[in-house]
């Protein structure tokens, strides 16, 4: 077998036999692939604290056929801030289910590996509100994922954004009054939303720190690429009911003081 070095994030991991893992990792140059680690699950094994999820590595892997094994790995981030915040893990689960989900085997793609690590890091220890980090998270994914949202004009019709007032999920972008019906799933989308849209997919996560939108605004926002994610996964994600659950439970420990 050829052994092959690169640098990765741990998207996944799943037990496998009586004492191993299995890591699902996406790499700057190898994409998205699975690898054991033999023994990690062992208390003494080298490898129990550099296999966690979310965990940013320098991986030694011998190359298989159908899966890779992990020979050694050193530990360049551990994220601990959002391993050690459950509303920061259940945002960074969604992070990693989404790009697992949604990211074939061995498909390099250089941006969409730096997006992750860096939205990690805004989770992390960025000065961003961790509601906005996810938001940006989304129109940038869907961006490098090849999904990326018409926002500058009427995508049925080609009006300008100033005369499109809806967003459509399944048309992928801006519709305006008389396209709207082209796609019953749009949302009301207004010129402030679409401002913010524009300014979460091209800004760094340093500079959405800078953002106050109004709850309206972020509130369609959030609607519409709700629906606009869900619409290309066609799934459920089970990280969002995490998150769902985890805010009621914050809703409620408000009102009970």
């Amino acid at each position: 077998m050829a052994l092959s070095k690169c640098e990765g994030v741990i998207l996944r991991v799943k037990d496998f036999g009586e004492a191993d893992r299995i890591l699902t990792i996406l790499s700057d140059t190898d994409g998205k692939f699975d690898a054991v680690a033999r023994g990690a699950r062992r208390p003494r094994s080298r490898l129990v604290g550099v296999t966690q999820q979310f965990s940013r590595v320098n991986a030694l892997l011998f190359r298989g056929r159908n899966l890779d094994t992990l020979s050694t790995v050193e530990l360049l981030s551990s994220y601990s801030s959002i391993t050690s915040d459950v509303m920061k893990m259940a945002y960074a689960s969604y992070v990693a289910e989404l790009v697992d989900l949604m990211t074939g085997e061995r498909q390099r793609n250089e941006m969409l590996y730096a997006l992750v690590i860096s939205t990690f890091e805004a989770l992390d220890a960025g000065p961003a509100d961790p509601d906005m980090v996810l938001k940006a998270f989304e129109i940038k994914f869907m961006s490098v994922s090849g999904f990326r949202p018409e926002l500058a004009r009427c995508v049925s019709c080609g009006k300008p954004e100033n005369q499109a007032s809806w967003f459509g999920p399944e048309a992928g972008g801006l519709l305006c009054d008389g396209c709207r019906s082209s796609d019953w799933g749009s949302v009301r989308f207004s010129a402030a939303t679409r401002e913010l849209a524009k300014r979460l997919l091209i800004w760094d996560y340093d500079m959405i720190a800078v953002l106050k939108p109004s709850r309206s605004s972020f509130e369609e926002l959030n609607n519409a690429f709700r629906a606009y994610v869900d619409q290309r996964v066609g799934r459920k994600l089970h990280s969002l009911d995490f998150i769902s659950d985890l805010k009621s439970m914050e809703r409620g420990g408000k009102q009970d003081s």
